[in-house]
């Protein structure tokens, strides 16, 4: 089951840019702007086939990310996200924390995740071909 924020079109775009991010003092790294599409999931997941969720990454850094979301997520609640590229593939595959939670005029909501644990979609491929590569090879 999939839960959206309607399609991605302008007006997504127009709600994940809608609402204010909570305040803080001095940032100790400096965030870079990037919307980008993004699902996530409960970590971990119980199935594959388990609730997973469209969102919309609005900044990044080096340790966190602010999420643009339609269901709320507790604080200190454990995520699996996947940052998709222009491409629509995967080009970030992290666990997060939530570390704050904010809910919009809109009623949607906006995340702040502290990133955990980062895996690389592209070394996972890598290593699976090498394997499978040298297995039907039999070296």
């Amino acid at each position: 089951r999939i839960h959206t924020m309607n399609s991605f079109s302008s007006s997504s775009a127009a709600f994940a840019l809608e609402g204010d991010e909570p305040q803080s003092g001095v940032r100790s790294q400096p965030r870079r702007n990037a919307l980008r599409r993004v699902d996530y999931s409960a970590f971990p997941r119980m199935s594959l086939d388990a609730d997973k969720r469209l969102g919309l990454m609005l900044n990044e850094s080096d340790s966190g990310l602010c999420l643009a979301a339609s269901s709320r997520e507790e604080v200190g609640t454990l995520l699996r996200v996947m940052v998709r590229g222009l491409h629509g593939r995967v080009s970030r595959d992290v666990v997060a924390r939530v570390v704050w939670s904010k809910e919009t005029t809109a009623g949607r909501y906006r995340l702040g995740l502290a990133l955990l644990r980062e895996t690389r979609p592209q070394m996972m491929r890598v290593r699976y071909e090498a394997l499978h590569r040298t297995r039907s090879t039999g070296e």
